[in-house]
């Protein structure tokens, strides 16, 4: 990087250099592609009803132990 202004930020107008990833004014991405976050809702209600699934199966290897 050279230090001198190449292009201008299109959010804020600020100057940015040469190759210049991430405008230090505001903040906004100029070369890199910010993706989407991931939805993790399903994978966690599948991940919460699995360990529930195991949980009754723990307490009824259980309860069928201490009974007979």
């Amino acid at each position: 990087m050279s230090g001198r202004p190449q292009s201008l930020c299109g959010n804020c107008g600020s100057a940015l250099v040469e190759r210049q990833r991430w405008c230090l004014v505001c903040g906004a991405a100029m070369l890199t592609a910010v993706g989407s976050p991931r939805r993790w809702a399903s994978a966690g209600v599948a991940a919460t009803l699995v360990a529930l699934l195991a949980l009754v199966g723990i307490g009824y290897a259980i309860a069928t132990l201490v009974s007979s």
